[in-house]
């Protein structure tokens, strides 16, 4: 788990611009799933921490998201899953 990184860490690990990761976890905040709270070492930068709420409403989704992924599988596939999957890789690095 990443409890405690940092928003620009995230956002790098995403290849998201850390002003619209802030943007995209405001409502996770307004929901109580995530806090961010200054960085004990950097007071300037802020750490991103998930709640017992977050960490519920992510035990709960888990499930949810095997069956999609097993659904993508069975549509396309084992090796045509995998090319995907390659290619989304090679996409992320890509743009990184």
């Amino acid at each position: 788990m990443l409890d405690g990184i940092g928003v620009g860490a995230l956002a790098e690990k995403l290849v998201m611009d850390p002003t619209t990761l802030t943007r995209n976890l405001r409502p996770l905040q307004r929901r109580g799933f995530v806090v961010l709270a200054p960085d004990p070492d950097d007071r300037r930068s802020r750490s991103l921490h998930l709640t017992e709420q977050g960490r519920e409403a992510l035990r709960a989704a888990r499930p949810a998201w095997a069956r999609a992924q097993r659904h993508v599988e069975e549509v396309l596939g084992n090796a045509d899953a995998a090319v995907l999957n390659s290619a989304l890789d090679r996409v992320l690095e890509r743009l990184a």
